[in-house]
């Protein structure tokens, strides 16, 4: 009988994984938000990339609009995005779907690490557009996911 041995390979303390570029997430978000309004994808598989109150925001507005009508997919054209802060994104995502072009405003801020969108908003939702000022370096506010984890009894400021 042979001995099998498993060979476990270890990444060193010190390296990451890459960063993950904002602006392309805020266009696979886009994508994907659009399919899920044309019944093709569940709003459930977008949920790690969204903060809470996005989340919740995108399922009421997906119980109150009728699905998009099928055609050809949507496709991406440009992307446009600027960080007013270090740890935010803010992108413009241009959409070509069924031969016209549409924009999705995106609002991407890294929480704990991770890229999460706390903003996801075509012009056609009617919701009122995004803020655009920044707040000063160093400035915490209370954010969408302080209330997760104050549900969950942990502090939300580490």
């Amino acid at each position: 009988m042979r001995a099998t041995t498993t060979e476990t390979r270890h990444r060193p303390a010190d390296r990451r994984p890459p960063d993950p570029d904002p602006a392309r997430l805020a266009a696979v978000l886009a994508r994907a938000w659009l399919e899920v309004h044309a019944g093709r994808r569940s709003l459930t598989q977008l949920r790690p990339l969204l903060s809470p109150a996005t989340y919740r925001r995108l399922t009421a507005q997906l119980r109150t609009t009728p699905p998009a009508a099928s055609g050809d997919g949507p496709h991406v054209r440009r992307v446009v995005s600027t960080h007013p802060v270090p740890d935010a994104c803010e992108a413009t995502v241009l959409i070509e779907r069924d031969g016209r072009l549409s924009a999705i405003a995106v609002r991407l801020e890294r929480h704990r690490g991770a890229w999460r969108a706390v903003e996801l908003t075509a012009p056609e939702a009617g919701l009122p557009p995004l803020p655009t000022r920044s707040l000063p370096r160093g400035h915490r506010p209370r954010d969408a996911f302080d209330e997760v984890l104050e549900e969950a009894g942990e502090d939300p400021v580490p």
